[in-house]
């Protein structure tokens, strides 16, 4: 039962992740739509459009970067393990990269939280916008953070196939 209920939360954040990042990517393509058109066919702009479009872009790439981590679709050089022959070698390779990755983004995290919450001791408001700068940067941390935990929940699968033997698939 257990299981099954963290099994389903598992599911709604996955899908929550993906129609958030839709939707985002969605309103960033209609926001530059809006503002090319009053640019160039009425003569002015929305400034803050292109504020807005600049902190959802960060929001997107970190996003999208930890659904590309859950789906194992970043490029990765693959000249290493494709002339291994050992399986074992070839999943302790890859267990060694994940955590390497998953400790990076940890540090990566860690830092994007300090600069997020300097932001806000100083009080630091965005020029156009005149919302609170640190919200600007929460995505950092916070996808950071997600995209660790992945990367060591990847490594983990990959020592225990290491451990067990299997052979070895791209993930």
């Amino acid at each position: 039962m257990f299981r099954d209920a963290v099994k389903w939360m598992a599911g709604f954040l996955n899908r929550l992740e993906e129609w958030t990042l839709v939707f985002i990517l969605l309103g960033l393509g209609l926001l530059s739509f809006v503002q090319v058109c009053c640019r160039y066919l009425l003569g002015f702009s929305f400034i803050w459009m292109e504020e807005l479009n600049r902190y959802l872009g960060v929001l997107i790439a970190f996003l999208g970067a930890a659904i590309g981590v859950k789906y194992g679709t970043h490029f990765s050089m693959d000249l290493v393990y494709e002339k291994v022959s050992s399986n074992r070698f070839r999943h302790g390779l890859k267990t060694a990269v994940n955590v390497a990755c998953a400790i990076m983004f940890v540090i990566v995290a860690y830092y994007g939280w300090i600069q997020a919450v300097k932001l806000r001791q100083f009080g630091v408001r965005t020029s156009v916008l005149l919302v609170p700068k640190y919200w600007a940067y929460l995505p950092i941390p916070f996808f950071s953070a997600i995209m660790s935990f992945r990367f060591f929940d990847l490594a983990g699968k990959h020592f225990q196939a290491m451990l067990k033997g299997q052979p070895f698939t791209r993930t």
